[in-house]
């Protein structure tokens, strides 16, 4: 499984042969002042695999942001997200490893040009997964880099960090 903490993020299961067997935008809800805010009884069933199958978790770890790109409150979103899943996974026995941002991109997206990150991430997973829909919802005509990455971030842990 691989894990985009963040609130635009996603949920990605691959199997053994690297087959998508799962993909879903990060569970949320309508909050105080109509604020996104997780759905924890969801993001619980999505970590519950059937079958009592093993799983095992890549979770992105996010960096502090300075002040001039958002700082405080961007970096308790981020803080938080990743402390709801680590405290999940704990409870539920799931074996997770963190892993930075920098560290999958580099091998993730070996072989795809430009500065914008976001952008090579969902290139990178189209060429990985191509008949996978990058898409959020039924509306959307823009590929989502949230579904791109937790796709790019559960491969990276299945193939132990190379690409």
């Amino acid at each position: 499984m691989g894990i985009d903490p963040g609130l635009g993020g996603a949920i990605a299961v691959i199997d053994e042969a690297l087959e998508v067997q799962h993909l879903v935008p990060m569970p949320v809800i309508a909050g105080k002042n109509g604020r996104r805010v997780y759905d924890l009884p969801a993001i619980h069933r999505h970590l519950l695999l059937p079958d009592n199958r093993q799983l095992f978790v890549t979770l992105e770890k996010g960096q502090p942001l300075p002040p001039k790109m958002g700082g405080g409150i961007a970096n308790y979103g981020r803080g938080l997200g990743r402390g709801i899943f680590e405290g999940m996974l704990c409870a539920l026995r799931i074996p997770y490893q963190l892993v930075a941002p920098r560290t999958w991109q580099k091998v993730c997206h070996e072989g795809t040009s430009g500065d914008d990150l976001k952008q090579r991430s969902i290139v990178a997973a189209q060429r990985l997964f191509p008949s996978m829909s990058l898409l959020r919802t039924e509306r959307c005509r823009k590929p989502d880099d949230g579904l791109a990455e937790a796709l790019l971030i559960a491969h990276y842990g299945a193939r132990g960090g190379r690409s």
